[in-house]
C-alpha cells in the first residue's frame, strides 16, 4: 500500500495523512522530512526552492540539482516503500512515484474562509494578509510543480481521489478513506515491486554519479530494468562519462551497466531566440522524436575580429567539498547572473538553453561575433551532427541581402559538416506531420491508387494500344510509359514518405 497525499497550505492535508497512517497502522511520513534528509545528502534543496521562484527560472546549475533531488527523492521514497505500507504528505509524490501502478493519488482540499481562519489563529495575521499569504504560497507550490513536471498543480486528472475537508472532521474522513485503501487496485504486486526496486536502483546510481568528482557536474538519464542499469548522456559530457561503469559497479543490485550517448546532435544557428516561437516548438519535437540533443549557436555581426564566446556554467562545490557544508552553500556569480543582469541582451540565448536543459535536450550554446566565414569556422568537425537547422540571421540587412546570406551561410555549413541543412520555415514540412502533411498524404495516395486502378480495369485497352502496329502508335506508348512510370513513381514515393513519417520512421 502506497498513498501519496497532494495538500495545500492550510488545507488540513498532513493532519488527514498523520490520522490515516494511524488508522492504518502505517509509516507516515511528509515533505519535510524529504527535504532534511536530501540536505543531509548534499542535495542543495534550499537553494532549488529559491531558484524555482525566480523570474527568469532557474540556472542550468539548478536544472541540475533538480536532477539530483529528483533522483534522491524517488530513491528514497522507494525505498520506504519497500519496506512496508507508507502514506506520504508533500506536494508531488505521486508525480516522483507516478510509473507505480498501485500508487493511490489523493489531494486534500479545504475553503479559502476556513484556511484563512487558520492562518489568522496560526500565525496572527489579519484578514487581508492572511489571504495574501496564502496565495502566495499557493502560486510557489503551483510553480515548483511546472518547474519540476511541466504539469498543472490544480488539474483533477492528476489524482485519483479529491477530499474536501470542510464537511466532515479530519479523523472521519481518514476512517471512511481506510476502505478505499484496501482496494485490491491499490495492493502492492509482485510487478510493482519490482517497479519500485528498478526506482530504487536507478535513483542510487544517479547519486552516485552526483557524489563522484568526475561525474559531479554532468546530466544524466539514468533507468534501471533487473539489475540492468542505462545511463544516456549528452555529447558534451562524453568525458565526464568515461567513469560511468567503474563509479557504478560498486552499487548494490547492479549487474550490468549501458552508458549510451543521446543519439545524435542537432544544430541551431539563429541571431536571435524565442522559446514561444514555433520554431523552437518544432525543434523539441524533432528532438524528442530522434532523441538529440540541440546545441545552440547565435550569429551577431562586428565591426572588430571575430569572436567566438562559448558559454560555461559556474560548478556548484564538489562532492567532498559539499559533505563539508552539508549541502549548503553561498550564492555564487552563476547563480545570480540571471538576476542581475536582466538588461543585458543575449537574443534569448540563455533562457533557450534553460528550456532545453529541463528537457533534457541542451547540447550546448556559443556566440559568434562576426560574418559567415567565422561561424563556420567556429563550428566543432568532431561532433557528431546530423541536421543543421538555420533560422533568422542577419536582421540588420535588408530582405534580399538577408536571404542571400542566410543561403550562403547553409550552403557554407553544408560544406563543412557534409550533413542536411535546412531553413527554420522548411523543417515542419520535411521531418514533422501535422495536417498539412496529412493531407498531402491522402492526395498522393488517391492518385496513385486512382491510376492503379485505371490501368488494372482496363488492362485489355492498354495491352491493345501498346501492340497497336505503326509508328506513330508506338511512338504514343512509348512516351506515355516514360511520362507515366515516373509520376507513379513519385506520387508513390511522396506518399510513402509521409506514411513513414506518420509512424515516426525516419
Amino acid at each position: 500500500m502506497l498513498i501519496c497525499v497532494s495538500r495545500g497550505s492550510y488545507s488540513c492535508g498532513k493532519a488527514f495523512a498523520e490520522s490515516l497512517a494511524e488508522k492504518l497502522g502505517c509509516l507516515c511520513i511528509g515533505r519535510e522530512e524529504l527535504l532534511d534528509r536530501a540536505t543531509e545528502a548534499g542535495v542543495a534543496a534550499g537553494k532549488l526552492e529559491m531558484a524555482c521562484l525566480r523570474p527568469r527560472g532557474m540556472t542550468e546549475r539548478m536544472i541540475l540539482e533538480r536532477e539530483h533531488f529528483q533522483a534522491f527523492s524517488v530513491a528514497y521514497l522507494a525505498r520506504r516503500a519497500l519496506d512496508g505500507p507508507l502514506v506520504y504528505h508533500g506536494r508531488t509524490g505521486h508525480l516522483l512515484l507516478q510509473n507505480v501502478p498501485h500508487v493511490l493519488r489523493v489531494r486534500i482540499v479545504a475553503d479559502m474562509e476556513t484556511r484563512i481562519r487558520s492562518v489568522e489563529q496560526r500565525l496572527g495575521l489579519d484578514r487581508v494578509k492572511a489571504r495574501r499569504y496564502i496565495e502566495d504560497v499557493e502560486d510557489d507550490r503551483r510553480r515548483w510543480v511546472r518547474t519540476f513536471y511541466n504539469l498543472d498543480w490544480d488539474a483533477a486528472a492528476a489524482y485519483d481521489v479529491i477530499l474536501n475537508c470542510d464537511h466532515a472532521s479530519v479523523s472521519n474522513l481518514a476512517a471512511a478513506f481506510c476502505k478505499m485503501a484496501e482496494l485490491p487496485e491499490f495492493q502492492e504486486t509482485p510487478a510493482a515491486r519490482s517497479t519500485l526496486e528498478d526506482l530504487l536502483l536507478a535513483g542510487q546510481c544517479r547519486m552516485a554519479l552526483a557524489k563522484d568528482d568526475r561525474t559531479f557536474n554532468a546530466s544524466f538519464q539514468v533507468r534501471a530494468e533487473h539489475g540492468v542499469v542505462t545511463v544516456t548522456y549528452l555529447p558534451r559530457h562524453a568525458e565526464a562519462a568515461q567513469g560511468i561503469p567503474e563509479i557504478l559497479q560498486g552499487v548494490q543490485g547492479v549487474t550490468r551497466v549501458l552508458p549510451a550517448m543521446a543519439a545524435t546532435r542537432i544544430l541551431w544557428v539563429q541571431e536571435r531566440f524565442d522559446i514561444s516561437s514555433p520554431t523552437f516548438t518544432n525543434l523539441l519535437d524533432l528532438a524528442d522524436r530522434w532523441e538529440a540533443a540541440v546545441e545552440l549557436m547565435r550569429l551577431t555581426s562586428t565591426d572588430g575580429s571575430p569572436i567566438v564566446e562559448r558559454a560555461i556554467s559556474a560548478d556548484p562545490l564538489k562532492p567532498a567539498e559539499r559533505a563539508a557544508t552539508g549541502g549548503i552553500e553561498e550564492d555564487s556569480a552563476g547563480d545570480t547572473a540571471g538576476d542581475t543582469q536582466e538588461s543585458a541582451d543575449d537574443g534569448g540565448l540563455e533562457q533557450t538553453f534553460t528550456e532545453l536543459a529541463k528537457q533534457n535536450r541542451a547540447g550546448g550554446r556559443s556566440t559568434v561575433r562576426g560574418n559567415v566565414r567565422s561561424l563556420v569556422d567556429a563550428v566543432d568537425t568532431t561532433t557528431p551532427y546530423s541536421l543543421v537547422v538555420v533560422g533568422d540571421a542577419f536582421l540588420d540587412k535588408g530582405k534580399a541581402a538577408r536571404v542571400r546570406m542566410t543561403r550562403e551561410l547553409g550552403n557554407a555549413l553544408h560544406e563543412r559538416l557534409r550533413v542536411a541543412v535546412i531553413q527554420a520555415d522548411e523543417m515542419k514540412e520535411q521531418y514533422l506531420f501535422g495536417p498539412r502533411q496529412l493531407l498531402t498524404m491522402l492526395v498522393f495516395f488517391g492518385i496513385t491508387a486512382a491510376i492503379f486502378l485505371a490501368v488494372f480495369t482496363h488492362q485489355r485497352q492498354v495491352l491493345e494500344m501498346l501492340a497497336r502496329p505503326g509508328t506513330r502508335w508506338r511512338v504514343l506508348s512509348a512516351v506515355v510509359v516514360v511520362l507515366l512510370v515516373p509520376f507513379v513513381a513519385y506520387s508513390y514515393g511522396k506518399a510513402t514518405h509521409y506514411l513513414l513519417k506518420l509512424i515516426r520512421m525516419e
